[in-house]
């Protein structure tokens, strides 16, 4: 089978949009014959990218004899009624959350009426798929694959890594608990609301590490913000702003933490579309504790890899936190069950599945 795979998200640029791309069309690689088209500089050059991808598309499509075209996201579905002016092909899309529900009033015009005439859906949530019917799409164009991860990116098998964090941190980490959080520091993660409505209650002895950049123009001031609550609840020495890092550092907190902590809160309009960073920590045997909100629900399995608290229930948090004994059977348990649902290599299965049944129609 022959499939173009178009995306406007891809590395160098570093992203949860960016790593599924990656991961779909390096694993897709192997079961059929790839082509891609890839936007690698990031969103300001999207203006070019777009009627760079067209052309480049429908010349590929007709050299190649292409039998199916894949989308990144949802509002790659514009680009995508272009091509079908030009080609006769099936379309599969796939969409994360954000690129469904984006307020501009022109965009929610404009996208959801292109991806209804996509011929597959595929959304990595069951609450995506639920914001793409409410927009129109028909149920029986509308699929839910989840995100993946690769078993072996983030494990680490070697003595020390908590000396290593502990240098890293400027702190003494023996007989401590580890709480981590991995993403932007933007409202609907719910750090804040975490660092100011759990952590004065929760014991001395437990360390909360965030990892991950401010994600837009206001990083000066979200970055005072943060360090004025830090500094205003007397926090200094129990949580930790590490801002981006590098691989081998995310790998050593994801391998070194005690529980990995998703508190999302409801921002309307700004939903979660998965939680990849819940699988990340999975594959390292990481155990989660996040909101039960929104596509969240469908990275947690409540006991297998983690547990679900109402979101911004800081009792519910409190409790579960206080209440978690780890042991290495339940990290065993953790990884064994997050490979065996979401490996990669299974879920570029679940994508060619659909693959065939639109080539074969």
């Amino acid at each position: 089978m022959k499939v173009l795979f178009i995306t406007r998200c891809y590395p160098p640029i570093i992203g949860g949009m960016e790593k599924v791309s990656y991961e779909l069309t390096t694993h897709m690689s192997s079961l059929v014959e790839a082509h891609i088209i890839a936007n690698r500089r990031g969103k300001g050059y999207l203006p070019l990218f777009l009627p760079y991808a067209l052309v480049r598309a429908v010349y590929l499509i007709k050299r190649h004899k292409i039998q199916l075209l894949h989308l990144s996201d949802g509002f790659m579905s514009l680009l995508g009624v272009g091509i079908k002016l030009f080609c006769r092909i099936p379309i599969v899309v796939t969409t994360h959350g954000l690129d469904v529900t984006y307020q501009h009033q022109l965009y929610k015009w404009l996208i959801p009426k292109c991806i209804q005439k996509m011929d597959k859906i595929i959304c990595i949530s069951r609450h995506t798929r639920e914001e793409c019917l409410r927009r129109g799409v028909k149920p029986e164009r509308c699929g839910f694959i989840p995100n993946g991860v690769n078993g072996q990116e983030f494990m680490l098998d070697e003595p020390d890594l908590r000396l290593e964090l502990a240098r890293l941190l400027g702190v003494e980490l023996t007989g401590k608990r580890i709480l981590l959080s991995v993403g932007h520091l933007v409202k609907r993660k719910g750090f804040q609301w975490f660092i100011e409505s759990v952590m004065p209650e929760l014991a001395e002895d437990t360390i909360y590490v965030i990892i991950g950049g401010y994600g837009n123009a206001s990083a000066g001031n979200e970055k005072e913000a943060y360090n004025s609550l830090i500094h205003k609840l007397g926090l200094q020495q129990r949580v930790f702003l590490l801002g981006e890092v590098s691989l081998r550092t995310l790998k050593v907190a994801y391998n070194t933490a005690d529980l990995l902590i998703m508190p999302n809160i409801k921002v309307n309009n700004d939903i979660e579309g998965f939680g990849i960073v819940i699988l990340e920590g999975g594959s390292c045997g990481l155990p989660a504790i996040a909101s039960d909100l929104e596509g969240i629900r469908d990275a947690v399995s409540q006991g297998q890899n983690g547990f679900l608290v109402p979101a911004g229930d800081a009792a519910g948090y409190i409790k579960q936190i206080e209440a978690y004994q780890p042991t290495g059977e339940f990290n065993r348990r953790v990884r064994d069950f997050t490979l065996k649902r979401f490996e990669w290599s299974k879920i570029a299965r679940q994508y060619l599945d659909v693959f065939q049944e639109h080539v074969a129609k």
